[in-house]
């Protein structure tokens, strides 16, 4: 008997750690943060002439990807997980350093390269859509 609750102790540990590091979604997340982060990427490249119009559409990207970010964050926290551990946390801090570079790309970025840009976003949106889209519940 004791070796039988010893293994369902340990399938609830592993069921536990899995939805801390890969929640399950609802079906409406994965199509709403693709697409927010995807807009974010394309903001960046949108470059106008004005510098304070650039930077007005750099931040904004920046407050879509805050935003999906956000999203997931409160689906993690209404099941239970707070914090990040384990491949989240170096998930996390993956997507920061892309985020930055992202960033630093986009304030040098010329108005000549805006196609590629949206190019980009769409690509990013399909991307993130599909890889949330695995973590939807069934």
């Amino acid at each position: 008997m004791e070796a039988e609750e010893a293994r369902r102790d340990l399938e609830q540990a592993r069921q536990s750690y899995r939805a801390s590091v890969e929640p399950r979604l609802p079906a409406w997340a994965p199509p709403i943060c693709g697409f927010l982060v995807g807009a974010a990427i394309a903001l960046g490249g949108l470059s106008p002439s004005p510098r304070w119009l650039k930077a007005v559409t750099i931040a904004v990207g920046v407050l879509l990807a805050l935003a999906a970010d956000q999203i997931l964050a409160r689906i993690r926290a209404r099941q239970g997980v707070t914090g990040l551990r384990g491949p989240a946390r170096r998930e996390r801090s993956s997507t920061v350093n892309a985020f930055v570079v992202i960033l630093i790309c986009a304030m040098a970025v010329s108005s000549d390269l805006r196609w590629m840009w949206a190019g980009l976003g769409l690509v990013v949106f399909l991307y993130t859509w599909f890889t949330l889209k695995k973590r939807v519940l069934a």
